[in-house]
């Protein structure tokens, strides 16, 4: 079953937290191998909830790990999350491939 992780962030500055989506964006899947769906929204000005889409619960957990090491030196204020198995989802896939010709 797909699992979720949801992450809240909380940054000192707008600047410090439109840096970490921008250096985070290209490289996301090289971060998380295992990675399957990733979206960075913007909450507020200094703070941000991320979706990240796994094959299972194993393959998130084996994500906590690797995030854990790649926010070494990040600048939060504050982070948490919450997880979950994915018992309902719908993805437009035509809008997808179009948001990714976009970037």
């Amino acid at each position: 079953m797909p699992y979720a992780r949801f992450n809240m962030a909380e940054f000192s500055t707008h600047d410090d937290m439109r840096v970490h989506a921008a250096e985070l964006h290209p490289i996301i899947n090289q971060i998380f191998p295992e990675i399957r769906g990733f979206f960075f929204v913007e909450t507020s000005g200094t703070s941000a909830l991320t979706i990240s889409v796994y094959d299972d619960q194993e393959a998130a957990d084996r994500a906590l790990e690797q995030r854990d090491n790649y926010h070494l030196d990040k600048k939060f204020t504050d982070i948490f999350h919450h997880e979950g198995v994915v018992t309902a989802h719908y993805i437009d896939q035509t809008q997808m491939q179009l948001w990714g010709e976009a970037n």
